[in-house]
Protein backbone atom coordinates (compact mmCIF):
# COMPACT_ATOMS: atom_id res chain seq x y z
CA UNK A 1 0.00 0.00 0.00
CA UNK A 2 1.45 3.13 -0.64
CA UNK A 3 2.76 5.81 1.87
CA UNK A 4 0.78 8.72 3.87
CA UNK A 5 -1.29 10.91 1.60
CA UNK A 6 -1.85 13.11 4.27
CA UNK A 7 0.69 15.06 6.39
CA UNK A 8 -1.65 16.26 9.91
CA UNK A 9 0.25 17.51 13.09
CA UNK A 10 -0.83 17.13 16.01
CA UNK A 11 1.06 20.19 17.63
CA UNK A 12 0.00 23.50 18.48
CA UNK A 13 1.90 26.96 18.10
CA UNK A 14 1.01 30.03 20.07
CA UNK A 15 -1.57 31.31 20.84
CA UNK A 16 -3.10 34.34 19.10
CA UNK A 17 -2.00 36.62 22.43
CA UNK A 18 1.44 35.57 21.37
CA UNK A 19 1.43 36.12 17.82
CA UNK A 20 0.31 39.94 18.10
CA UNK A 21 2.60 42.39 16.09
CA UNK A 22 4.78 44.64 17.82
CA UNK A 23 4.29 42.96 21.06
CA UNK A 24 1.12 44.50 21.78
CA UNK A 25 -1.42 42.61 23.30
CA UNK A 26 -4.68 42.74 21.18
CA UNK A 27 -8.01 44.16 22.76
CA UNK A 28 -10.29 41.48 24.10
CA UNK A 29 -12.74 42.39 21.11
CA UNK A 30 -10.13 41.11 19.02
CA UNK A 31 -9.44 38.25 20.84
CA UNK A 32 -12.20 36.91 20.55
CA UNK A 33 -13.29 37.72 17.08
CA UNK A 34 -9.94 35.59 15.99
CA UNK A 35 -10.99 33.09 18.13
CA UNK A 36 -14.64 32.69 16.58
CA UNK A 37 -12.76 33.12 13.08
CA UNK A 38 -10.15 29.95 14.38
CA UNK A 39 -13.72 28.39 15.12
CA UNK A 40 -15.24 29.00 11.99
CA UNK A 41 -12.33 27.28 10.22
CA UNK A 42 -12.18 23.79 12.31
CA UNK A 43 -15.98 23.26 12.13
CA UNK A 44 -15.61 24.56 8.34
CA UNK A 45 -12.68 21.75 7.79
CA UNK A 46 -14.19 19.17 9.55
CA UNK A 47 -17.39 19.45 7.10
CA UNK A 48 -15.62 19.47 4.64
CA UNK A 49 -12.97 16.46 5.03
CA UNK A 50 -16.33 14.29 5.07
CA UNK A 51 -16.53 14.94 1.35
CA UNK A 52 -13.11 13.94 0.04
CA UNK A 53 -13.05 10.20 0.35
CA UNK A 54 -15.67 10.13 -2.17
CA UNK A 55 -14.68 12.93 -4.44
CA UNK A 56 -10.91 12.51 -4.76
CA UNK A 57 -10.01 9.45 -7.26
CA UNK A 58 -9.98 5.67 -6.44
CA UNK A 59 -6.07 5.66 -6.15
CA UNK A 60 -5.82 8.19 -4.11
CA UNK A 61 -4.29 7.24 -0.43
CA UNK A 62 -6.80 8.98 1.33
CA UNK A 63 -9.04 6.81 0.46
CA UNK A 64 -7.95 3.70 2.22
CA UNK A 65 -9.68 2.43 4.96
CA UNK A 66 -10.04 4.15 7.95
CA UNK A 67 -8.65 7.54 6.81
CA UNK A 68 -9.80 10.79 9.00
CA UNK A 69 -8.56 14.08 9.25
CA UNK A 70 -6.64 14.83 12.37
CA UNK A 71 -8.40 17.92 13.88
CA UNK A 72 -7.00 19.32 16.68
CA UNK A 73 -10.01 20.96 18.39
CA UNK A 74 -7.72 23.26 20.44
CA UNK A 75 -8.01 25.84 18.44
CA UNK A 76 -4.26 26.35 17.86
CA UNK A 77 -2.66 26.36 14.11
CA UNK A 78 0.40 24.00 14.38
CA UNK A 79 -0.18 20.69 15.76
CA UNK A 80 3.10 20.12 17.74
CA UNK A 81 4.49 21.64 20.85
CA UNK A 82 7.69 23.25 19.76
CA UNK A 83 10.05 20.69 21.39
CA UNK A 84 8.20 18.26 19.34
CA UNK A 85 8.03 20.41 16.41
CA UNK A 86 11.69 20.22 16.05
CA UNK A 87 12.22 16.47 16.26
CA UNK A 88 9.76 15.76 13.07
CA UNK A 89 11.58 14.97 9.83
CA UNK A 90 12.89 18.13 7.45
CA UNK A 91 9.97 17.83 5.09
CA UNK A 92 7.43 16.80 7.90
CA UNK A 93 8.26 20.23 9.43
CA UNK A 94 8.40 21.63 6.15
CA UNK A 95 4.50 20.22 5.61
CA UNK A 96 3.15 21.20 8.42
CA UNK A 97 4.22 24.68 8.24
CA UNK A 98 2.64 24.83 4.93
CA UNK A 99 -0.31 23.12 6.63
CA UNK A 100 -0.63 26.01 9.40
CA UNK A 101 -0.07 28.50 6.60
CA UNK A 102 -2.88 27.43 4.33
CA UNK A 103 -5.65 27.27 7.82
CA UNK A 104 -4.13 30.46 8.59
CA UNK A 105 -5.26 32.17 5.65
CA UNK A 106 -8.46 30.63 5.65
CA UNK A 107 -9.05 32.41 9.36
CA UNK A 108 -7.41 35.31 7.67
CA UNK A 109 -10.19 35.31 5.01
CA UNK A 110 -12.90 34.85 7.75
CA UNK A 111 -11.31 38.10 9.37
CA UNK A 112 -12.05 39.73 6.01
CA UNK A 113 -8.32 40.75 5.76
CA UNK A 114 -7.47 38.37 2.23
CA UNK A 115 -10.20 37.45 -0.66
CA UNK A 116 -9.89 34.44 -1.71
CA UNK A 117 -11.32 32.49 -5.31
CA UNK A 118 -13.39 29.33 -4.75
CA UNK A 119 -10.19 27.34 -6.02
CA UNK A 120 -7.80 29.12 -4.42
CA UNK A 121 -10.16 28.61 -1.25
CA UNK A 122 -10.44 25.08 -1.90
CA UNK A 123 -6.67 24.12 -2.75
CA UNK A 124 -5.84 25.58 0.93
CA UNK A 125 -8.54 23.87 2.45
CA UNK A 126 -7.39 20.59 1.22
CA UNK A 127 -3.80 21.84 2.25
CA UNK A 128 -5.38 22.65 5.92
CA UNK A 129 -6.62 19.52 6.48
CA UNK A 130 -3.06 17.98 5.50
CA UNK A 131 -4.15 16.41 1.91
CA UNK A 132 -1.07 15.90 0.07
CA UNK A 133 -1.24 17.01 -3.61
CA UNK A 134 -2.70 14.71 -5.80
CA UNK A 135 -0.32 15.11 -8.74
CA UNK A 136 3.38 14.20 -9.15
CA UNK A 137 4.02 17.31 -10.21
CA UNK A 138 2.27 18.90 -7.11
CA UNK A 139 4.53 16.50 -4.62
CA UNK A 140 7.68 17.10 -6.83
CA UNK A 141 7.33 20.99 -6.03
CA UNK A 142 6.65 20.22 -2.63
CA UNK A 143 9.56 17.87 -2.16
CA UNK A 144 11.94 20.58 -4.00
CA UNK A 145 10.63 23.42 -1.94
CA UNK A 146 12.12 21.50 1.11
CA UNK A 147 15.94 22.47 1.26
CA UNK A 148 17.19 20.06 3.39
CA UNK A 149 15.50 17.72 0.10
CA UNK A 150 16.73 19.57 -2.50
CA UNK A 151 17.98 17.52 -5.64
CA UNK A 152 21.80 18.91 -5.79
CA UNK A 153 22.21 18.56 -1.54
CA UNK A 154 20.63 14.89 -2.02
CA UNK A 155 22.56 13.49 -5.15
CA UNK A 156 26.22 14.32 -3.27
CA UNK A 157 25.69 10.79 -2.24
CA UNK A 158 24.20 7.30 -2.72
CA UNK A 159 23.91 6.77 0.97
CA UNK A 160 22.00 10.46 1.27
CA UNK A 161 20.17 9.66 -1.49
CA UNK A 162 18.58 6.92 -0.76
CA UNK A 163 17.85 8.18 3.30
CA UNK A 164 16.43 10.99 1.60
CA UNK A 165 14.11 8.59 -0.33
CA UNK A 166 12.73 6.77 2.74
CA UNK A 167 12.02 10.39 4.26
CA UNK A 168 9.95 11.38 1.23
CA UNK A 169 8.31 7.86 1.54
CA UNK A 170 6.91 8.28 5.21
CA UNK A 171 5.03 11.72 3.75
CA UNK A 172 4.39 10.86 0.07
CA UNK A 173 4.43 7.71 -0.05
CA UNK A 174 6.68 4.73 -1.93
CA UNK A 175 5.94 5.62 -5.70
CA UNK A 176 6.85 9.28 -5.22
CA UNK A 177 9.81 8.30 -3.06
CA UNK A 178 11.13 5.90 -5.72
CA UNK A 179 10.29 8.38 -8.67
CA UNK A 180 11.90 11.61 -6.93
CA UNK A 181 15.31 9.31 -6.19
CA UNK A 182 15.39 7.97 -9.76
CA UNK A 183 14.74 11.19 -10.88
CA UNK A 184 17.88 12.61 -8.99
CA UNK A 185 19.76 9.56 -10.19
CA UNK A 186 19.25 10.53 -13.77
CA UNK A 187 21.07 13.51 -13.12
CA UNK A 188 17.95 15.93 -12.59
CA UNK A 189 18.43 19.25 -10.52
CA UNK A 190 16.44 21.77 -11.49
CA UNK A 191 12.35 21.93 -10.48
CA UNK A 192 11.92 22.65 -14.17
CA UNK A 193 12.82 19.25 -14.81
CA UNK A 194 11.30 17.69 -11.97
CA UNK A 195 7.86 19.27 -13.04
CA UNK A 196 8.29 18.57 -16.08
CA UNK A 197 9.13 14.92 -15.28
CA UNK A 198 6.19 14.86 -12.63
CA UNK A 199 3.84 15.83 -15.64
CA UNK A 200 4.99 13.23 -17.75
CA UNK A 201 4.44 10.79 -14.61
CA UNK A 202 0.50 12.15 -14.31
CA UNK A 203 0.14 11.32 -17.45
CA UNK A 204 1.12 8.08 -17.94
CA UNK A 205 -0.61 7.15 -14.92
CA UNK A 206 -3.41 8.72 -16.08
CA UNK A 207 -3.44 7.27 -19.08
CA UNK A 208 -3.41 3.61 -17.15
CA UNK A 209 -6.16 4.65 -15.08
CA UNK A 210 -8.49 6.20 -17.19
CA UNK A 211 -9.41 3.27 -19.72
CA UNK A 212 -13.06 1.66 -19.17
CA UNK A 213 -11.52 -1.79 -18.09
CA UNK A 214 -9.64 0.00 -15.75
CA UNK A 215 -12.61 2.19 -14.66
CA UNK A 216 -14.25 -0.71 -14.11
CA UNK A 217 -11.66 -2.75 -12.63
CA UNK A 218 -11.48 0.63 -9.58
CA UNK A 219 -15.30 -0.12 -9.41
CA UNK A 220 -14.99 -3.63 -8.54
CA UNK A 221 -12.41 -2.49 -6.63
CA UNK A 222 -12.61 0.35 -4.44
CA UNK A 223 -9.95 0.75 -1.99
CA UNK A 224 -12.45 1.29 0.84
CA UNK A 225 -13.51 -2.29 -0.28
CA UNK A 226 -9.95 -4.08 -0.37
CA UNK A 227 -10.79 -6.61 2.07
CA UNK A 228 -12.77 -8.01 -0.35
CA UNK A 229 -10.28 -10.30 -1.08
CA UNK A 230 -7.91 -11.71 -3.87
CA UNK A 231 -9.59 -12.10 -7.16
CA UNK A 232 -10.51 -8.36 -7.28
CA UNK A 233 -7.19 -7.20 -6.42
CA UNK A 234 -5.62 -9.59 -8.80
CA UNK A 235 -7.51 -8.42 -11.47
CA UNK A 236 -6.72 -5.19 -10.80
CA UNK A 237 -3.27 -6.17 -11.01
CA UNK A 238 -4.23 -8.32 -14.42
CA UNK A 239 -5.25 -4.66 -16.14
CA UNK A 240 -2.91 -2.83 -14.90
CA UNK A 241 -0.20 -5.23 -17.08
CA UNK A 242 -2.30 -5.36 -20.34
CA UNK A 243 -2.78 -2.00 -20.49
CA UNK A 244 1.23 -0.93 -19.68
CA UNK A 245 1.88 -3.81 -22.60
CA UNK A 246 -1.03 -2.22 -24.68
CA UNK A 247 0.44 1.37 -24.26
CA UNK A 248 4.14 0.41 -25.37
CA UNK A 249 3.96 -3.34 -27.05
CA UNK A 250 7.40 -3.10 -28.05
CA UNK A 251 9.27 -1.64 -25.07
CA UNK A 252 12.11 -3.70 -24.25
CA UNK A 253 15.35 -1.68 -24.68
CA UNK A 254 18.75 -1.09 -23.64
CA UNK A 255 18.13 2.20 -21.84
CA UNK A 256 17.83 1.82 -18.20
CA UNK A 257 16.91 5.26 -16.67
CA UNK A 258 13.58 6.70 -15.36
CA UNK A 259 13.67 9.30 -17.43
CA UNK A 260 14.01 7.40 -20.37
CA UNK A 261 11.21 5.08 -19.72
CA UNK A 262 8.60 8.41 -19.29
CA UNK A 263 10.00 9.75 -22.75
CA UNK A 264 9.36 6.54 -24.13
CA UNK A 265 5.71 6.15 -22.66
CA UNK A 266 4.86 9.84 -23.36
CA UNK A 267 6.75 10.21 -27.30
CA UNK A 268 7.45 8.10 -29.98
CA UNK A 269 10.13 6.42 -28.96
CA UNK A 270 9.88 2.27 -29.76
CA UNK A 271 11.67 0.91 -26.67
CA UNK A 272 11.35 1.69 -22.72
CA UNK A 273 13.82 0.05 -20.95
CA UNK A 274 15.57 -3.14 -20.03
CA UNK A 275 15.19 -5.12 -17.12
CA UNK A 276 16.27 -2.33 -14.62
CA UNK A 277 14.72 0.43 -16.33
CA UNK A 278 11.00 -0.53 -16.79
CA UNK A 279 11.02 -2.56 -13.10
CA UNK A 280 11.72 0.75 -11.38
CA UNK A 281 8.88 2.15 -13.80
CA UNK A 282 6.45 -0.63 -13.26
CA UNK A 283 6.98 -0.37 -9.37
CA UNK A 284 6.29 3.58 -9.10
CA UNK A 285 2.74 2.70 -11.38
CA UNK A 286 1.92 -0.70 -8.83
CA UNK A 287 2.89 1.69 -6.17
CA UNK A 288 0.43 4.25 -7.18
CA UNK A 289 -2.28 1.51 -7.43
CA UNK A 290 -1.89 0.68 -3.86
CA UNK A 291 0.43 -2.37 -4.41
CA UNK A 292 3.42 -3.22 -2.04
CA UNK A 293 6.36 -4.09 -4.63
CA UNK A 294 9.44 -5.63 -4.36
CA UNK A 295 12.52 -6.71 -6.52
CA UNK A 296 14.24 -10.19 -7.51
CA UNK A 297 17.00 -11.17 -9.50
CA UNK A 298 16.29 -13.93 -11.44
CA UNK A 299 18.52 -15.87 -13.29
CA UNK A 300 20.34 -12.04 -13.99
CA UNK A 301 16.99 -10.33 -15.17
CA UNK A 302 14.92 -7.86 -12.87
CA UNK A 303 11.23 -8.71 -12.07
CA UNK A 304 9.25 -7.85 -9.62
CA UNK A 305 7.22 -9.58 -6.45
CA UNK A 306 3.73 -7.97 -5.39
CA UNK A 307 1.86 -8.69 -2.54
CA UNK A 308 -1.62 -8.95 -3.55
CA UNK A 309 -4.03 -9.69 -0.44
CA UNK A 310 -1.49 -11.39 1.32
CA UNK A 311 -0.26 -13.54 -1.78
CA UNK A 312 3.43 -12.66 -3.33
CA UNK A 313 2.56 -12.56 -7.33
CA UNK A 314 5.69 -12.28 -9.80
CA UNK A 315 5.65 -9.79 -12.53
CA UNK A 316 7.66 -10.02 -15.62
CA UNK A 317 8.92 -6.66 -17.20
CA UNK A 318 10.61 -7.42 -20.12
CA UNK A 319 8.13 -10.47 -21.28
CA UNK A 320 4.64 -10.17 -21.68
CA UNK A 321 4.10 -13.10 -19.75
CA UNK A 322 0.83 -13.65 -17.60
CA UNK A 323 1.75 -12.97 -13.79
CA UNK A 324 2.40 -16.10 -11.70
CA UNK A 325 1.96 -17.10 -8.41
CA UNK A 326 5.06 -19.37 -8.62
CA UNK A 327 8.89 -17.83 -9.05
CA UNK A 328 10.29 -19.22 -12.11
CA UNK A 329 13.80 -20.52 -10.74
CA UNK A 330 16.68 -19.41 -8.00
CA UNK A 331 16.41 -15.47 -7.09
CA UNK A 332 17.43 -12.92 -4.90
CA UNK A 333 15.46 -10.27 -3.41
CA UNK A 334 16.83 -6.82 -3.17
CA UNK A 335 16.62 -3.35 -1.17
CA UNK A 336 15.85 -0.30 -2.37
CA UNK A 337 20.10 0.59 -2.25
CA UNK A 338 20.63 -2.48 -4.15
CA UNK A 339 18.43 -1.17 -6.78
CA UNK A 340 19.89 2.43 -6.29
CA UNK A 341 23.10 1.23 -6.41
CA UNK A 342 22.41 -0.96 -9.76
CA UNK A 343 21.01 2.35 -11.21
CA UNK A 344 24.56 3.72 -10.37
CA UNK A 345 26.34 0.81 -11.78
CA UNK A 346 24.64 1.43 -15.27
CA UNK A 347 25.11 4.63 -15.35
CA UNK A 348 28.61 4.18 -14.62
CA UNK A 349 28.85 1.76 -17.47
CA UNK A 350 27.36 4.13 -19.70
CA UNK A 351 29.93 7.16 -18.69
CA UNK A 352 32.51 4.42 -19.19
CA UNK A 353 30.95 3.74 -22.78
CA UNK A 354 30.86 7.40 -23.67
CA UNK A 355 34.86 7.60 -22.66
CA UNK A 356 33.69 9.91 -19.71
CA UNK A 357 35.63 7.90 -17.29
CA UNK A 358 35.61 10.70 -14.30
CA UNK A 359 32.51 10.79 -14.30
CA UNK A 360 31.96 7.05 -14.45
CA UNK A 361 34.59 6.54 -11.83
CA UNK A 362 32.39 9.29 -9.73
CA UNK A 363 28.87 7.20 -10.31
CA UNK A 364 30.67 4.01 -9.40
CA UNK A 365 31.93 5.21 -6.08
CA UNK A 366 28.16 6.14 -5.13
CA UNK A 367 27.11 2.42 -6.16
CA UNK A 368 30.14 1.44 -3.72
CA UNK A 369 28.65 3.38 -0.70
CA UNK A 370 25.18 1.66 -0.88
CA UNK A 371 26.53 -1.47 -2.22
CA UNK A 372 30.76 -2.01 -0.77
CA UNK A 373 30.59 -5.67 -1.01
CA UNK A 374 30.41 -5.34 -5.02
CA UNK A 375 33.45 -6.76 -6.57
CA UNK A 376 32.04 -5.98 -9.73
CA UNK A 377 31.84 -2.51 -9.20
CA UNK A 378 35.91 -2.49 -7.90
CA UNK A 379 35.96 -4.13 -11.56
CA UNK A 380 34.62 -1.60 -12.97
CA UNK A 381 36.71 1.42 -11.71
CA UNK A 382 39.55 -0.49 -12.05
CA UNK A 383 39.26 -0.25 -15.89
CA UNK A 384 38.32 3.47 -15.90
CA UNK A 385 41.40 3.81 -14.39
CA UNK A 386 43.47 1.64 -16.90
CA UNK A 387 41.34 3.65 -19.97
CA UNK A 388 42.86 6.34 -18.41
CA UNK A 389 46.39 4.84 -18.21
CA UNK A 390 46.77 4.47 -14.32
CA UNK A 391 47.82 1.02 -13.77
CA UNK A 392 48.62 1.29 -10.18
CA UNK A 393 45.33 2.69 -9.19
CA UNK A 394 43.87 -0.16 -11.20
CA UNK A 395 45.97 -2.38 -9.39
CA UNK A 396 44.14 -0.96 -5.85
CA UNK A 397 40.79 -1.24 -7.02
CA UNK A 398 41.45 -5.10 -8.31
CA UNK A 399 43.18 -5.84 -4.91
CA UNK A 400 40.04 -4.45 -3.19
CA UNK A 401 37.88 -6.75 -5.49
CA UNK A 402 39.64 -9.79 -5.19
CA UNK A 403 39.91 -9.51 -1.17
CA UNK A 404 36.02 -9.76 -1.96
CA UNK A 405 35.76 -12.30 -4.64
CA UNK A 406 39.10 -14.13 -4.49
CA UNK A 407 37.94 -15.96 -7.31
CA UNK A 408 37.07 -13.53 -9.99
CA UNK A 409 38.91 -14.89 -13.07
CA UNK A 410 37.68 -11.32 -14.71
CA UNK A 411 39.52 -9.12 -11.95
CA UNK A 412 42.81 -11.22 -12.71
CA UNK A 413 42.25 -10.33 -15.97
CA UNK A 414 41.95 -7.28 -15.40
CA UNK A 415 45.24 -7.55 -13.10
CA UNK A 416 47.12 -8.71 -16.16
CA UNK A 417 46.24 -5.48 -17.79
CA UNK A 418 47.39 -3.43 -15.81
CA UNK A 419 50.54 -5.42 -15.94
CA UNK A 420 50.82 -4.98 -19.28
CA UNK A 421 50.80 -1.68 -19.40
CA UNK A 422 54.03 -1.28 -16.52
CA UNK A 423 55.50 -3.44 -18.96
CA UNK A 424 55.80 -6.51 -15.65
CA UNK A 425 55.34 -9.20 -18.25
CA UNK A 426 56.02 -11.70 -15.31
CA UNK A 427 53.48 -11.11 -13.16
CA UNK A 428 51.19 -9.89 -16.25
CA UNK A 429 51.44 -13.52 -17.54
CA UNK A 430 50.88 -14.82 -14.11
CA UNK A 431 47.52 -13.10 -13.88
CA UNK A 432 46.05 -14.02 -17.01
CA UNK A 433 47.37 -18.03 -16.16
CA UNK A 434 45.01 -17.26 -12.89
CA UNK A 435 41.86 -15.73 -14.73
CA UNK A 436 41.87 -19.05 -17.02
CA UNK A 437 42.73 -21.39 -14.18
CA UNK A 438 39.20 -19.83 -12.85
CA UNK A 439 37.54 -19.84 -16.39
CA UNK A 440 39.34 -21.92 -19.17
CA UNK A 441 36.76 -20.88 -21.61
CA UNK A 442 37.91 -16.46 -20.62
CA UNK A 443 38.55 -15.92 -24.28
CA UNK A 444 40.04 -12.28 -23.55
CA UNK A 445 42.10 -13.79 -21.05
CA UNK A 446 43.94 -16.30 -23.34
CA UNK A 447 44.28 -13.34 -25.59
CA UNK A 448 45.62 -11.47 -24.11
CA UNK A 449 48.13 -14.17 -22.58
CA UNK A 450 49.29 -14.95 -26.10
CA UNK A 451 49.86 -11.31 -26.41
CA UNK A 452 52.35 -10.85 -23.21
CA UNK A 453 54.21 -13.89 -24.51
CA UNK A 454 55.06 -12.49 -27.76
CA UNK A 455 56.35 -9.33 -25.68
CA UNK A 456 58.42 -11.93 -23.52
CA UNK A 457 59.89 -13.47 -26.87
CA UNK A 458 57.95 -16.78 -26.81
CA UNK A 459 56.32 -17.50 -30.15
CA UNK A 460 55.58 -20.93 -29.01
CA UNK A 461 53.31 -20.08 -26.08
CA UNK A 462 51.93 -17.28 -27.48
CA UNK A 463 50.73 -19.15 -30.40
CA UNK A 464 48.99 -22.08 -27.79
CA UNK A 465 47.22 -19.49 -26.23
CA UNK A 466 46.10 -17.94 -29.28
CA UNK A 467 44.82 -21.16 -30.84
CA UNK A 468 43.45 -21.66 -27.37
CA UNK A 469 41.00 -18.57 -27.72
CA UNK A 470 39.87 -19.48 -31.13
CA UNK A 471 38.79 -23.03 -30.26
CA UNK A 472 36.85 -21.77 -27.10
CA UNK A 473 34.91 -19.33 -29.43
CA UNK A 474 35.72 -19.45 -33.27
CA UNK A 475 34.27 -16.06 -33.94
CA UNK A 476 36.52 -14.16 -31.61
CA UNK A 477 38.57 -12.12 -34.96
CA UNK A 478 41.12 -10.64 -32.20
CA UNK A 479 42.90 -14.35 -31.61
CA UNK A 480 42.89 -14.27 -35.74
CA UNK A 481 44.32 -10.87 -35.90
CA UNK A 482 47.03 -11.28 -33.16
CA UNK A 483 47.72 -14.71 -34.49
CA UNK A 484 48.49 -13.07 -37.82
CA UNK A 485 50.42 -10.52 -36.37
CA UNK A 486 52.65 -14.01 -34.33
CA UNK A 487 53.23 -15.59 -37.93
CA UNK A 488 54.10 -12.07 -39.50
CA UNK A 489 56.63 -11.34 -37.08
CA UNK A 490 58.26 -14.72 -38.04
CA UNK A 491 57.62 -14.46 -42.08
CA UNK A 492 55.58 -17.11 -42.23
CA UNK A 493 53.74 -14.86 -44.76
CA UNK A 494 50.79 -17.34 -46.29
CA UNK A 495 50.09 -18.38 -42.78
CA UNK A 496 49.80 -14.83 -41.71
CA UNK A 497 47.55 -13.90 -44.63
CA UNK A 498 45.18 -16.95 -43.65
CA UNK A 499 44.19 -15.58 -40.32
CA UNK A 500 43.72 -12.31 -41.17
CA UNK A 501 41.78 -13.69 -44.12
CA UNK A 502 40.25 -14.98 -41.36
CA UNK A 503 39.78 -12.13 -39.33
CA UNK A 504 38.15 -10.22 -42.16
CA UNK A 505 35.69 -12.58 -43.34
CA UNK A 506 34.47 -12.34 -38.85
CA UNK A 507 34.99 -8.48 -38.81
CA UNK A 508 34.32 -6.76 -42.55
CA UNK A 509 35.18 -3.61 -41.34
CA UNK A 510 38.49 -4.33 -39.55
CA UNK A 511 40.89 -1.70 -41.02
CA UNK A 512 44.12 -3.05 -39.21
CA UNK A 513 43.95 -6.60 -40.87
CA UNK A 514 43.69 -5.16 -44.19
CA UNK A 515 46.33 -3.29 -43.70
CA UNK A 516 49.00 -5.77 -42.27
CA UNK A 517 47.56 -8.35 -44.90
CA UNK A 518 48.85 -5.94 -47.15
CA UNK A 519 52.32 -5.99 -45.46
CA UNK A 520 52.26 -9.81 -45.51
CA UNK A 521 51.78 -9.92 -49.48
CA UNK A 522 54.44 -6.88 -49.83
CA UNK A 523 57.07 -8.61 -48.02
CA UNK A 524 56.41 -12.07 -50.00
CA UNK A 525 56.95 -9.53 -53.17
CA UNK A 526 53.21 -9.85 -54.18
CA UNK A 527 52.32 -6.64 -55.27
CA UNK A 528 49.12 -6.86 -56.85
CA UNK A 529 48.19 -8.61 -53.67
CA UNK A 530 49.51 -6.00 -51.26
CA UNK A 531 48.27 -3.10 -53.19
CA UNK A 532 44.57 -4.77 -53.35
CA UNK A 533 44.94 -4.87 -49.71
CA UNK A 534 46.31 -1.17 -49.05
CA UNK A 535 42.72 -0.08 -51.09
CA UNK A 536 40.69 -1.57 -49.09
CA UNK A 537 42.49 -0.57 -45.99
CA UNK A 538 42.60 3.09 -47.17
CA UNK A 539 38.16 2.67 -48.05
CA UNK A 540 37.76 1.44 -44.53
CA UNK A 541 39.53 3.74 -42.73
CA UNK A 542 40.65 6.81 -45.34
CA UNK A 543 42.63 8.28 -42.35
CA UNK A 544 44.85 5.71 -42.24
CA UNK A 545 48.55 7.29 -43.37
CA UNK A 546 50.09 4.08 -43.09
CA UNK A 547 48.15 2.21 -45.51
CA UNK A 548 48.54 5.33 -48.13
CA UNK A 549 52.02 5.07 -47.43
CA UNK A 550 52.39 1.75 -48.18
CA UNK A 551 50.08 1.55 -50.78
CA UNK A 552 52.28 4.41 -52.40
CA UNK A 553 55.57 2.63 -52.28
CA UNK A 554 53.61 -0.44 -53.72
CA UNK A 555 52.49 1.58 -56.32
CA UNK A 556 56.17 2.85 -57.10
CA UNK A 557 57.53 -0.92 -57.38
CA UNK A 558 54.64 -1.57 -59.36
CA UNK A 559 55.74 0.90 -61.82
CA UNK A 560 52.61 3.08 -61.37
CA UNK A 561 54.25 6.58 -60.59
CA UNK A 562 51.03 8.97 -60.57
CA UNK A 563 49.41 6.63 -58.42
CA UNK A 564 52.50 6.77 -55.98
CA UNK A 565 52.48 10.17 -56.21
CA UNK A 566 48.95 11.10 -55.14
CA UNK A 567 49.20 7.62 -52.83
CA UNK A 568 52.04 9.50 -50.65
CA UNK A 569 51.10 13.03 -50.67
CA UNK A 570 47.51 11.87 -49.07
CA UNK A 571 49.79 10.22 -46.13
CA UNK A 572 52.00 13.06 -45.59
CA UNK A 573 48.37 15.39 -45.50
CA UNK A 574 47.12 13.42 -42.98
CA UNK A 575 50.89 12.77 -41.39
CA UNK A 576 53.64 15.76 -42.45
CA UNK A 577 55.87 13.91 -39.88
CA UNK A 578 56.59 10.97 -42.54
CA UNK A 579 58.52 14.16 -44.41
CA UNK A 580 60.97 14.00 -42.32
Amino acid sequence: MPGKEMQRSTARAATPEARAPHGRQPSPSSVQRIACAVADVENALERSSGHYAASLPYNHGVRQPGWKPDLDRSGGLLRHAPDEFHRLSPLARHLEIGRAHAEAVLVCERLDEVILSSHERESLTQRALGLAPGTEEGRFREIIDCPHLRPRRIARSGLELVAATDEVEREFGTATALAYGLLCAAGLRQETEFVQYGRKLDQVFDRLTSSPAMLQAFEWCRLEDRDRGLDLLLGLLIEARRILWHMKPGRVSDDFLLTQALDAYTGDRPGAGNSLGLAAFDSIMLSKLGFAVGYLIENGVLKLEVQVAGRNVYWEVTEPLPISFVSAGQNRKLARADLFALVYASLGAHCFAQNRCDKAIEVFRRALELKPDSPETHISIAACHLRKEQPGDALKALDRALAIAPDSAEAYCHQGNAYVMMQHWPEAIEAFKRALSIRPDYVEAANNLGLAYMNTGDPAHAEGAFQAAISARPEYYQAYFNLGNLYLNQSQHDKAIAMYRETCRLEPGFAAARYNMGRAYYEKHDLDGSISCYQKAVQLNPRHFGAWHNLGIAYRDKGLIGKAVDALERAVTLNPCLMR
